[in-house]
């Protein structure tokens, strides 16, 4: 038996950040609980913000990293409102809903159009603007993707667990791994090779690849247009 209760107001802060204080989950937004999505946004909040203020309480970071909090996850809790209150309607709402609902029926059989509403609801679609170039896996999760190395086997998931930046070396490149050693202690600069990866992979012809400790592709080469250092310092703090 279900005896809890939930409404279905939508609200959400203006500011995520103001001074020392900051918001995350439900102090932050509140909607219909539709999916369970509320828990996901909310844990992607804590992620987001967790390894931003751990790099600036610890002297790592600069202050403006924690700007970066509000102006990357404020935008996925308004998606999170106009999502919840869509569904709102559908669920709620009487018969006069009933067309909307056959045709969304339909439309949810082609495969686009399930896989979009998916990446909506599960918050695997997120794009952070995290840099200017055009690789579409900039700003974007990185895929889990089995590696060799000079130890073996391991996976991108896996370089992750240390909860630091990690700089993939794709090809064996002394000048990319010098230009990292300023930010030896935040960044582990691991030289690998893709193991089986599909050859639609996005990975395919990387180079190297950024990825910060909360999963997301900072920097890619071939793909970005700034340089190493510069998604470095600006993730990571300044070299020292």
């Amino acid at each position: 038996m279900w005896v809890s209760a939930f409404g279905d107001p939508a609200r959400q802060v203006t500011a995520y950040r103001r001074g020392r204080v900051l918001l995350a989950g439900d102090s932050a937004h509140v909607h219909l609980p539709a999916g369970g999505q509320g828990m996901n946004v909310s844990i992607q909040d804590a992620v987001n913000l967790g390894w931003k203020l751990a790099a600036v309480v610890a002297g790592r970071a600069l202050d403006g990293l924690l700007d970066t909090y509000h102006e990357e996850r404020h935008p996925v809790g308004r998606r999170l409102l106009m999502n919840t209150q869509a569904q709102g309607m559908l669920f709620l709402s009487g018969d006069e809903m009933q067309p909307l609902r056959d045709v969304l029926s339909e439309l949810i059989r082609y495969d686009e159009v399930a896989r979009h509403l998916a990446g909506m609801v599960s918050g695997l679609d997120i794009r952070y603007d995290v840099d200017s170039g055009d690789h579409p896996l900039l700003g974007m999760r990185m895929p889990h993707q089995e590696l060799i190395t000079a130890d073996g086997k391991t996976s991108s998931t896996e370089l992750l667990h240390p909860a630091r930046g990690v700089l993939l070396d794709l090809a064996d490149d002394a000048e990319l791994r010098d230009a990292a050693t300023g930010w030896h202690g935040r960044v582990d600069v691991v030289t690998a090779a893709l193991h089986e990866a599909p050859s639609h992979s996005p990975l395919q012809d990387a180079r190297a690849v950024l990825v910060r400790p909360d999963g997301y592709v900072a920097w890619m080469s071939p793909g970005s247009r700034g340089e190493l250092a510069e998604a470095l310092g600006r993730w990571f703090g300044p070299a020292r």
